[in-house]
């Protein structure tokens, strides 16, 4: 393979005398947090479906009910007395009724899921969707919002979000992770922690805490999986096995800038997403991925460099289409559209090489990152 520019820190040292976030290709890392909505166990509000609707829910009955393994509660006790409706909101089953089972609430596309019914005395309504739905237990369960892509709401989660911000020098040495971490924090949402092995410890403002990520400098996503031709400072499979062993709960990948750069074919890149991907389902079947479509770039000397972005880009919502699993969600985050093309060449405001943003670039950054994770109730 030719040689080929990288991200790293040879490449733009001088940048970095000059710009607080252009510390292109260290291998630092930055995190943030996020979470999974999930089914709640019933309570009197209506559900709620995941983004892109949910699938019609089936009837729950039987002692003990059913068990909603995609995100809701265990149903418990008598069946739905004949009459009782599980998707219809306010509707109440027969006295102690133990008939047949109530039907399922069915969401409309993009719509909401109808709140579960409520059984008869002694009985309660069980009702499961195949995406984004959840079952009642004593009443009306609320459903976990679908990733962008198709995905459902996986098991509940406990505890603090472990979040692993992953990818190359755009997460490793530029202030996005720390100002999305800032961000969140200020909205109240605490219960979170980044995880990784590259600490992110760049100069990004007051309360922009230093964070763990798996961001590192040079990377190509394609490297991952094949090392090949074997080369440092691209990336191995030992490396993203490591990773994928911490388990984390949410991974947030941007990822194939040098790729990019170094002229590798979209399908290959596209190919190496899936492979991440498999990876960490490996270790955590459930865990969930939001998956940005990439800054623009335009570094000197690659001027076919943004077409190539673009290209790339238009092909990841079908791929995290094929790719998203009910129990394994992937969401696309429309990160390019964030960065103004006009002002993101080489020496302008949000960039200073045309590829690494300045703190204002990676403020715009963890803008669309924060709402991505909040609409999805995430952390």
């Amino acid at each position: 393979m030719p040689s080929r520019p990288r991200l790293n820190a040879d490449h733009f040292a001088l940048i970095a005398l000059t710009s607080l976030a252009l510390l292109s290709g260290g291998a630092g890392g930055c995190g943030s947090s996020t979470s999974e909505p999930t089914g709640d166990a019933g309570s009197s509000g209506p559900g709620r479906a995941g983004a892109g609707g949910g699938l019609a829910g089936a009837s729950g009955s039987g002692a003990g009910g059913t068990d909603d393994s995609l995100g809701g509660a265990r149903a418990s006790g008598g069946s739905l007395g004949t009459g009782g409706s599980a998707g219809s909101a306010g509707k109440t089953g027969g006295t102690g009724g133990t008939g047949a089972g109530g039907t399922g609430g069915t969401a409309a596309t993009g719509g909401s899921l109808g709140s579960g019914g409520t059984g008869g005395a002694g009985g309660a309504a069980g009702a499961r969707a195949s995406m984004g739905g959840s079952s009642g237990a004593g009443g009306t369960g609320t459903a976990g919002h679908g990733g962008t892509g198709g995905g459902g709401a996986p098991p509940p989660h406990t505890g603090p979000w472990h979040i692993m911000p992953l990818g190359d020098s755009i997460t490793g040495s530029t202030c996005y992770p720390q100002l999305l971490s800032k961000e969140l924090i200020s909205k109240g949402h605490t219960n979170f922690s980044f995880i990784g092995t590259n600490l992110n410890n760049q100069s990004c403002g007051a309360n922009a805490p230093n964070l763990m990520t798996e961001g590192h400098g040079g990377y190509d996503v394609t490297y991952l999986e094949t090392n090949s031709p074997p080369q440092s400072g691209h990336g191995t499979l030992t490396e993203l096995q490591r990773w994928a062993a911490e388990k984390p709960d949410v991974v947030l990948m941007e990822y194939g800038t040098n790729d990019v750069w170094g002229g590798d074919s979209l399908s290959s890149i596209l190919t190496a997403y899936s492979f991440v991907v498999d990876q960490f389902r490996s270790q955590n079947p459930n865990v969930i991925f939001f998956v940005a479509q990439i800054t623009p770039m335009h570094p000197s000397g690659c001027s076919a460099c943004e077409s190539n972005v673009e290209a790339l880009n238009s092909m990841i919502p079908s791929w995290a289409a094929g790719k998203t699993s009910t129990a394994s969600p992937i969401s696309v985050v429309d990160v390019w559209s964030a960065l103004p093309q006009a002002s993101y060449l080489p020496n302008s405001q949000y960039t200073s090489d045309g590829v690494h943003p300045t703190p204002a670039g990676a403020q715009l950054m963890a803008d669309v990152w924060s709402a991505a994770l909040l609409a999805q109730n995430i952390p």
